[in-house]
């Protein structure tokens, strides 16, 4: 629950970039992000668990972004790499945004209704360089 009232004061006080760098990443464009199904890691799966429970008895509306920036923060926190994925729809002549977070090989967040929405851009740990 904490960390999803962290992340929904962050994103009240702080410019949307400063809180894409406290994430400790860099966003790049999505063509080589992969679609995969639910994580079956054990710290995934719990962190991901974790963050709906508290989504479902806050007072407020945990967006999915807010909901994959917690999840993220908390995996950070714990030494495990991540990513958040964002990715627009056009429906019904409008663009709509979602997020979700992949770790573990799947979906900790958000990928349930990611069905429809094309990924533009990662934001995860720094990305190789070719060297």
């Amino acid at each position: 629950m904490t960390a999803l009232a962290s992340v929904t004061l962050l994103l009240r006080i702080l410019p949307f970039r400063t809180v894409m760098r406290l994430a400790a990443s860099s966003a790049w464009p999505a063509d080589d992000e992969p679609a995969p199904g639910r994580t079956t890691h054990p710290l995934a799966t719990s962190v991901g668990a974790a963050v709906n429970r508290a989504a479902a008895r806050l007072p407020w509306h945990s967006s999915c972004l807010r909901r994959a920036l917690a999840g993220r923060f908390m995996l950070l926190r714990r030494g495990f790499p991540s990513s958040v994925v964002f990715g627009v729809a056009k429906r019904a002549g409008q663009i709509h945004a979602h997020a979700w977070l992949v770790a573990g090989g799947g979906i900790v967040c958000g990928g349930r209704d990611r069905a429809g929405f094309t990924p533009i851009a990662v934001l995860r740990e720094q990305k190789p360089t070719d060297a």
